[in-house]
């Protein structure tokens, strides 16, 4: 029974007659105050919000967001949501199929649309009527620039701002508090930010002091558009920094993001090559003019190499010393949006600085992960290399 719900409906009396009857003495019993269920958080973005109760009904801007509240609620990812984002099936389609396997009614939640591509009206996302809609930086920042923030403040929508993908190092933990306190989950999201502090710090602390930072490039999404999509000082370009390497793309372009040549590219000729790949095409038989790395909850390890191996084919490759050198790696491409982001940074530290990470074991790590934070068992593949057996 939830008595803190129970006294706002009931009253001071009433709740006499609840305690009654879960077998609980009056004399040791006070009175809730009409604030107890009341909340105030901080986003990312320095905002303070206030609840007058706990959110009961929360949109997901992005639906990827259930990469949070899997990790704390295992049972029911998604209690208390109303309607999410539509990018979960298009962007981590083998991750879809696992969520719904454990959750097969979730299809019937709402879609939104994509607050960034502009598809979402302020007046679709009253219609849901909710107490909070989560909003990830990036979308954030887009909706600023469309003026769609200033009309969800006119229609009085209450939104917090959290960050997977922009500044992870910085705003991960800080984005699974707020989802703590969101779905009132605060000793579960501890739980997830204690051990990926105890995991990313440890990186850190190894790699403090390295006088050797491998040159290395993070190909975003690797072949599935022409060469080279990367990160400045953001995103997987953080990861790379943390692990002890040198992110080539911090020197190379001026935003967060954005490509260079494969010119330029061969002229950097970087040590370590790291591209990151999903499951986006349905058919992994399918010929693709540029063939992307398949990674995922549902790619075979051989099938995994064999698609690394095709990025060599992307013209100017057959130039660079890393793919000679077997310095190629693919990384699942979701980690740059999901608090699991810690398992990139061990198999990136392991990749550019094997002589301090000898005993990871990325198997393991993997399973230990699931087992502690996920609703489902690991399968497939999320980290490959041109000759290694490694997952």
């Amino acid at each position: 029974m939830n008595l803190r719900r129970t006294v706002g409906a009931l009253g001071a009396t009433a709740l006499l007659t609840v305690l009654t009857a879960c077998g609980a003495s009056s004399t040791n019993s006070a009175p809730a105050s009409a604030g107890d269920s009341a909340l105030t958080v901080t986003d990312v973005a320095g905002r303070t919000v206030t609840f007058d109760h706990k959110p009961e009904r929360v949109v997901l801007g992005e639906g990827r967001g259930v990469f949070v509240t899997a990790i704390l609620n295992h049972d029911n990812p998604f209690e208390h949501v109303v309607a999410m984002g539509s990018d979960l099936k298009t962007a981590a389609p083998s991750y879809y199929e696992k969520i719904k396997k454990e959750n097969p009614d979730f299809t019937s939640i709402p879609t939104i649309g994509a607050i960034a591509k502009g598809d979402v009206s302020v007046e679709n996302l009253v219609s849901y009527n909710p107490d909070v809609v989560i909003l990830t930086k990036d979308h954030y920042d887009a909706a600023q620039g469309t003026g769609m923030i200033d009309k969800m403040d006119q229609a009085g929508l209450k939104y917090v701002v959290t960050d997977f993908r922009q500044h992870p190092l910085e705003n991960t933990t800080k984005s699974v508090e707020l989802y703590g306190k969101i779905f009132d989950k605060n000793d579960e999201a501890k739980k997830f930010n204690d051990n990926w502090h105890e995991v990313v710090d440890g990186v850190r602390e190894k790699t403090a002091n390295v006088t050797e930072k491998p040159k290395t490039f993070f190909w975003r999404a690797g072949g599935f558009a022409e060469c080279c999509a990367t990160n400045n000082k953001s995103n997987m370009g953080e990861f790379i920094d943390a692990a002890g390497g040198e992110n080539i793309g911090d020197h190379l372009i001026d935003g967060e993001s954005g490509s260079i040549t494969p010119e330029k590219l061969i002229e950097q000729n970087p040590q370590v090559i790291i591209a990151s790949g999903g499951s986006w095409s349905s058919d992994n038989d399918k010929q693709q003019a540029v063939p992307h790395a398949a990674l995922g909850y549902s790619t075979e390890q051989a099938h995994a190499r064999e698609t690394l191996n095709g990025l060599v084919k992307t013209p100017g490759f057959d130039q660079l010393s890393a793919p000679k050198n077997d310095k190629l790696y693919g990384v699942w491409h979701q980690y740059y949006d999901s608090p699991f982001n810690y398992l990139a940074i061990q198999q990136f530290a392991q990749w550019l600085h094997p002589e301090l990470f000898p005993q990871t074991d990325m198997d393991a790590e993997l399973k230990k992960a699931h087992e502690q934070f996920m609703p489902f068992d690991v399968s497939g593949t999320f980290f490959v290399s041109q000759a290694e057996k490694q997952k």
